[in-house]
């Protein structure tokens, strides 16, 4: 009877697991859209291939006043997931997903909009046996009794995934958090809330901190290779009518780097080195300056993974014009000559 019971333990233990993505990394963000509405966009990303989990077609969300939601994935084209979608691989190894939702709240408060689901990726270095770890997620919404009420939370420039060398130098970071509402922004850096969770390690006399008013993280020195993920907190604050900041949301970010001796990665860095996009996010145009010429092939993807742009032989410095599309989040795919490809995320405010 025992021993049924263990098999029967075992069982459910394994279907619990296949039941649930790897996540990497993810954050949810809103945005107003009248009186007590908003739009609310959960984003994570998860494991390719893994036999162990599951390709998270619908996941859960929390609206912080008692409700929550199960909503279908959005991005990426329409196939065996229907009718959610597929989501949009951002490399060999990892899906991107998106699942927006809208939510009108009953009236003024404090909402802390949450996701929380088993489990984390295998092998992260600073979190404990982190496939057997919860990943969660939150963002808060102040919704005032006073007319100012109208927060966007902050959109990001960067990915909340990164990748970096073992060094004895110091390795960077930037999550680029920009504000629609020009609310002034401050940033904070801790490890994840996991049992045993620590901020990651770094070599002799090393740091690792981030700048509260730039948002620049710096990590001097990375010495172990393999996954890292913390929480970036970042922060918004407005003015009252005396002068005086208060906070009016945040969103935490949880937030992978990839430390590795860069041995299989020389190519896409060296290419990444090549390339710099600016403005990013921007109005209308972005300039591609390539450092080096030689022939490049650029294409512009939009969320749900639709070429927009496809141009070959690029040897130049390239215009990119996105006058006529609409705000949101664009991918940058630059190959090279080589067939070495990297994929930059844009946004069109």
């Amino acid at each position: 009877m025992k021993l049924n019971k263990f098999i029967f333990g075992l069982i459910l233990a394994f279907s619990f697991l296949k039941m649930n993505a790897g996540y990497h990394a993810g954050n949810i963000t809103y945005s107003w859209l009248y009186g007590y509405t908003y739009q609310i966009k959960l984003t994570t990303f998860t494991d390719i291939g893994n036999a162990n989990f599951y390709d998270p077609c619908q996941d859960t969300l929390c609206y912080g006043d008692g409700t929550g939601i199960a909503i279908l994935r959005s991005n990426g084209p329409i196939a065996g997931c229907a009718p959610a979608h597929q989501g949009v691989p951002i490399n060999p190894n990892i899906n991107m997903n998106e699942y927006v939702t809208t939510h009108t709240y009953p009236g003024p408060g404090n909402y802390i909009i949450c996701f929380n689901q088993p489990n984390r990726n295998v092998g992260i270095n600073n979190i404990p046996n982190s496939v057997n770890q919860a990943f969660s997620l939150e963002s808060y919404l102040i919704i005032p009794l006073f007319g100012s009420g109208k927060n966007t939370s902050s959109v990001f420039g960067n990915l909340p995934l990164d990748y970096g060398c073992i060094t004895n130098s110091c390795y960077y970071y930037n999550p680029a958090a920009t504000d629609i509402d020009g609310d002034s922004l401050s940033y904070e850096v801790f490890a994840c809330l996991n049992p045993g969770s620590t901020l990651p390690a770094s070599g002799a006399s090393g740091t690792f901190s981030i700048n509260p008013i730039s948002g620049l993280l710096s990590w001097c020195n990375p010495q172990l290779s393999g996954d890292h993920n913390v929480i970036i907190k970042i922060n918004e604050w407005r003015k009252d009518d005396d002068g005086s900041y208060y906070l009016v949301g945040y969103v935490h970010r949880d937030t992978q780097f990839n430390i590795s001796s860069c041995t299989n990665i020389d190519e896409e860095k060296q290419l990444e080195n090549k390339i710099i996009v600016f403005p990013n996010p921007t109005n209308n145009y972005a300039e591609i300056g390539l450092v080096e010429k030689e022939n490049y092939t650029i294409q512009l993807y939009d969320v749900m993974g639709n070429i927009l742009i496809s141009e070959i032989k690029v040897n130049n410095n390239y215009t990119l014009n996105l006058g006529n599309m609409a705000q949101g989040i664009y991918f940058l795919k630059i190959t090279d000559s080589s067939n070495t490809s990297i994929t930059k995320k844009i946004i069109k405010q």
